[in-house]
């Protein structure tokens, strides 16, 4: 309650995601498959690494420009990279560890039919330009006639699901997320 006194009435600047992670049967199908629509940069990366390449996380950084030039894995731990989704095999559950930290263990979640999981991100490509390129990666794809957004299947069973939100015509996509026609 003391905390709450004390910062009642202060400004707070709004929360923003940094990264989230998904589970997916193919974690480098689908960190690839959304770099691939959004312009962004898949490589394998995060806490799973494996020589067995089902054992592995992937990354999918959202702005191509955050991938190192050299080729080499971004530093996930440096606070300032941030904008991408971390993609976990379905064969690892997250837990808390014994020291009260993240960890995983190997775990095999494929015979399970779980939820799916989705987001929802603005990009900076039209409509037709992303219905094009979910068909040249063979992705099914739905535009919902009453939001203005794309739905795209990463994998179907479980699902990985991502709105994408191109930008309106005469507005920006961040104005058609909040449903906020453009001036």
């Amino acid at each position: 309650m003391a905390v709450a006194a004390a910062t009642a009435g202060i400004p707070r600047n709004r929360a923003r995601i940094n990264h989230m992670s998904v589970y997916a049967a193919n974690p480098k199908k689908v960190a690839q498959d959304l770099a691939f629509l959004i312009g962004g940069h898949a490589e394998p990366n995060g806490p799973l690494r494996s020589d067995e390449e089902s054992d592995k996380s992937w990354i999918c950084l959202f702005n191509k420009e955050d991938a190192k030039a050299d080729g080499s894995p971004v530093w996930l731990l440096d606070p300032g990279v941030v904008d991408f989704l971390e993609v976990y095999p379905r064969s690892y559950r997250l837990i808390r560890g014994g020291d009260g930290r993240a960890d995983f263990e190997h775990y095999d979640a494929r015979p399970e039919r779980g939820v799916g999981v989705h987001f929802n991100l603005s990009v900076d490509v039209s409509r037709a330009e992303l219905e094009a390129l979910c068909a040249q990666r063979g992705l099914r794809c739905a535009w919902r006639e009453y939001l203005p957004l794309l739905d795209v299947w990463l994998e179907e069973d479980p699902a990985v699901l991502i709105e994408l939100v191109p930008p309106l015509e005469g507005g920006d996509a961040g104005e058609a997320a909040a449903g906020r026609p453009s001036e």
